[in-house]
């Protein structure tokens, strides 16, 4: 199960400062493109920011999903904070649902949400064993 965690026209914006990761948008994209060959489920999330003064602010040009992010997912889920564990539907019940017990996540700011979804991952849910993927890191 793939978790693609904010790949957003706001993270352009220059006020993010320079970005490490330049490969990262093409990088997601094949890997989707992978798991889709494969018939395995990706589940897209977006950060929807209250405030309007954030390049992810929800009724702004930046809070776009980038053109690498394509298809229809199997969930999508909007959230306002650094976990997509709090986000709307909630991913853990459709985990549980679905019984997946792996995931897979990626994103263009590994230290922010990816990082916290990771953390937050086995706290959800015991058995649930997260993993970050690296070239999109």
């Amino acid at each position: 199960m793939l978790i693609v965690i904010d790949v957003q026209r706001g993270f352009d914006d220059p006020s993010w400062g320079r970005r490490n990761n330049p490969q990262c948008e093409k990088n997601i994209g094949e890997l989707m493109d992978q798991w889709r060959t494969l018939g395995w489920p990706i589940v897209f999330v977006r950060h929807d920011s209250l405030s309007p003064d954030s390049p992810l602010f929800a009724a702004g040009p930046g809070n776009a999903l980038k053109l690498e992010v394509r298809g229809e997912p199997d969930l999508m889920v909007a959230k306002h904070t650094n976990s997509a564990f709090y986000g709307t539907p909630d991913l853990h019940q459709w985990l549980t649902e679905h019984k997946h017990d792996a995931v897979t996540i990626c994103g263009i700011t590994t230290n922010h949400c990816c990082e916290t979804t990771a953390r937050m991952a086995p706290a959800c849910q015991a058995e649930l064993r997260p993993a970050v993927h690296s070239k999109s890191a």
